[in-house]
């Protein structure tokens, strides 16, 4: 059997490990530790079982390698600064935001959030669970989901479930994934899994084309509309002026930004919000969504 794999990966930007992984993004972390100064955070990353710490200006990271997948040390340095995003310039991204005073507000509470980068399969069906759900309910569907058809990996800390492919997912079909609780996402789910599986889309080539060409793809998907759509490219495919438009963001855009005299419809707020934004759109939605969630106790 393989044996554990230890990386310490230094931090030379912002970085709060627990706000990232629990801001809404991704949906399989759980923390299996909690010190006073110190938490362990263990999650699925691409298949592979990881457990994260911070201290202070450096992420410790674990893996647990199996004999059949083996990583090195380089393999998994790349794999966790790429999911993590750990280089992303930050502190110049504070800078060129520092006269919007709601923004920095959050800034200044959140320091150190960043954006993930997931991969694209998982990431899409858990965006299609979130219609109508809150973040509990999205990570108790996506534990179902593994259980119920994801691989068994025997790893050097025993047994887990990682995401099942769009193939295996399909095969439950509908009714499997309403029986797993998924209520009327079932059915956009199993679309999904159905013309992943046949090859009709390719979500890794979509990873860095232009926006519009990932856009139109994804909300080629049932129950796939411009909020999921965003939320997809905007985690999983390197697309950073993505901006999703959910309940929260509506109403900090209505309240903070967008001017009472122009009339912007709803259907209207992401592109404008693109525009005043520009590639900083992205972070820029993040930290505004973590700031109105987490204040409003959600």
């Amino acid at each position: 059997m393989a044996t554990e794999l230890r990386l310490n990966l230094p931090l030379e930007q912002p970085y709060n490990l627990a706000e990232t992984l629990y801001s809404g993004q991704a949906f399989r972390w759980s923390t299996i530790q909690s010190l006073e100064e110190e938490s362990i955070y263990e999650g699925i990353i691409y298949g592979r079982r990881i457990t994260l710490c911070q201290e202070k200006k450096n992420i410790l990271v674990t893996a647990y390698p199996t004999r059949e997948n083996p990583l090195s040390e380089s393999e998994l340095r790349g794999l966790i600064n790429s999911y993590l995003r750990i280089n992303d310039d930050l502190e110049g991204f504070y800078k060129r935001t520092a006269s919007d005073e709601y923004l920095q507000s959050s800034i200044k509470t959140y320091r150190g959030l960043h954006l993930l980068k997931q991969e694209p399969w998982e990431c899409l069906v858990a965006f299609i669970c979130s219609a109508n759900n809150n973040i509990p309910r999205i990570r108790l569907l996506m534990d179902r989901i593994s259980a119920a058809c994801g691989p068994v990996i025997n790893d050097t800390k025993g047994l887990y479930n990682s995401f099942p492919d769009a193939k295996s997912i399909a095969l439950l079909g509908e009714s499997g994934l309403r029986d797993l609780g998924l209520g009327f996402r079932a059915k956009y789910v199993n679309h999904a899994a159905q013309i992943v599986s046949q090859q009709q889309l390719n979500l890794k080539k979509l990873i860095g084309s232009p926006y519009l060409e990932a856009y139109e793809s994804l909300i080629s998907i049932r129950g796939v509309g411009d909020k999921v759509a965003n939320c997809v490219m905007l985690f999983s495919l390197d697309q950073d002026n993505s901006f999703p438009v959910d309940v929260w963001i509506r109403r900090v855009l209505r309240e903070e930004y967008v001017p009472k005299e122009e009339t912007v419809r709803d259907v209207g707020l992401r592109e404008w919000a693109q525009k005043k934004f520009g590639m900083d759109s992205g972070y820029v939605n993040q930290y505004l969504f973590q700031k109105r969630r987490l204040e409003t106790n959600v």
